[in-house]
Parts: structure tokens; C-alpha cells; sequence
């Protein structure tokens, strides 16, 4: 199991916030397939958004970190991610 943290900027700049943060975890674990290999959620608010960490099975971190990032991309699509994009230095 791996670790992937990938930081979250509110389109907005407002501040995460518990709830944003407990909603998105929540979607995640409901768009998240077999195919995520995901193990653990945590999300947490930041000053300038939400502070993702996932933990998924992967072979190696690149591996572990092309899952996280296909999860999350789909949950920001949804009404619990679309107030959030992902940070410059991680869009691809």
C-alpha cells in the first residue's frame, strides 16, 4: 500500500472545510473501482482548499500515483469536487 498526496485548490480561494473535505472523501469511495486498488482516505481542509492522501495497492508510486490520480480527476467532475481543481504542478 502506497501512499498518494495530492493537494486541491478551491476555485474560489476560500478556505476547505470540514464539510467540503468529508464530502469529498465520501465520493471518492464511491467512484473509487477496483481498478483504484483503494485502501484509505484521508482529506483535510487547507487554507487555500482540501489536502487529499490516498493510500491504494500499486506496484510502485508511479503506478500508485496514476490510480489516485484517475480517481480523483472523475470525483471532480461530481457536485462534492467541483469546487476544487487540482493543484498547477499536478494537472496533467
Amino acid at each position: 500500500m502506497l501512499l498518494v498526496r495530492l493537494p486541491l485548490l478551491s476555485h474560489t480561494g476560500a478556505p476547505g472545510t470540514e464539510n467540503g473535505a468529508s464530502l469529498l472523501q465520501d465520493a471518492l469511495w464511491a467512484h473509487a473501482g477496483p481498478e483504484h486498488a483503494l485502501e484509505h482516505v484521508r482529506v483535510r481542509p487547507l487554507p487555500t482548499g482540501l489536502s487529499v492522501a490516498l493510500f491504494v495497492r500499486a506496484e510502485n508510486e508511479d503506478r500508485a500515483h496514476e490510480k489516485a490520480y484517475d480517481l480523483l480527476v472523475s470525483v471532480l467532475g461530481t457536485g462534492a469536487g467541483r469546487a476544487y481543481r487540482l493543484s498547477p504542478q499536478l494537472a496533467g
